[in-house]
């Protein structure tokens, strides 16, 4: 337990991990509530778990905590490695900062919507790049992973057969199945989401770096 607990708290540049780690998780939670707004699809995850607010009348934040909570416990058993201060971060912050984005922006500007093509292109390409590039901060700095995110590696590590991207890939698409056949929305920012996270995550990896080692 002493070791697990050092290789969570004892970390080179701790507060920057931190910070960094913070401001991504917010800002993904913030885009997720214009992405829903948009209407043309969120990540997997959110897919199923916004679909399951609406039906469970709960605020987006609590239903994700909930799920949160019941996937940490696969992963405390079967990948502790995973665990640290950034999936406890992710497990809350993303949830309700998106309700709070939601609620503000529903308190300052309630009757916004996006009308026009060209209109929802642009923000749909502005939100998408600040989403995935909070995504690649929030997976550079080390500090552990979301129960959602670290499921995949527990499934891969108990097989030989399938690549992990293969796994990955699997798994994000039964949850987006899933949340569709429960009456979420799946689109184009889906898709574009799967194919974009992984490699922008290595590009910032690299950049910042040097910030937290």
């Amino acid at each position: 337990m002493k070791s697990f607990l050092k290789s969570i708290f004892h970390k080179p540049h701790m507060l920057r991990r931190v910070i960094f780690c913070v401001i991504g998780v917010t800002l993904m939670g913030f885009c997720v509530s214009w992405l829903n707004l948009l209407a043309w699809g969120t990540d997997p995850c959110s897919v199923f778990n916004l679909a399951m607010a609406d039906i469970l009348d709960m605020s987006f934040g609590s239903w994700q905590a909930l799920i949160n909570c019941v996937l940490f416990l696969l992963v405390l058993w079967k990948g502790r490695e995973n665990i640290g201060i950034g999936t406890v971060c992710n497990m809350f912050i993303v949830g309700y900062s998106c309700d709070f984005m939601t609620w503000l922006r529903e308190k300052l500007i309630p009757e916004f919507t996006f009308t026009g093509w060209v209109e929802k292109i642009i923000a749909c390409v502005v939100i998408l790049f600040i989403f995935v590039f909070s995504v690649a901060v929030y997976t550079s700095v080390g500090l552990g992973a979301s129960p959602y995110d670290s499921i995949p590696e527990i499934i891969f590590k108990a097989q030989k057969k399938l690549p992990f991207r293969v796994i990955r890939i699997l798994w994000d698409s039964f949850y987006a199945v899933l949340g569709y056949l429960i009456g979420g929305t799946v689109g184009i920012v889906t898709v574009l989401m799967a194919l974009t996270i992984g490699p922008m995550a290595e590009a910032v990896r690299k950049r910042i770096g040097r910030f937290i080692e």
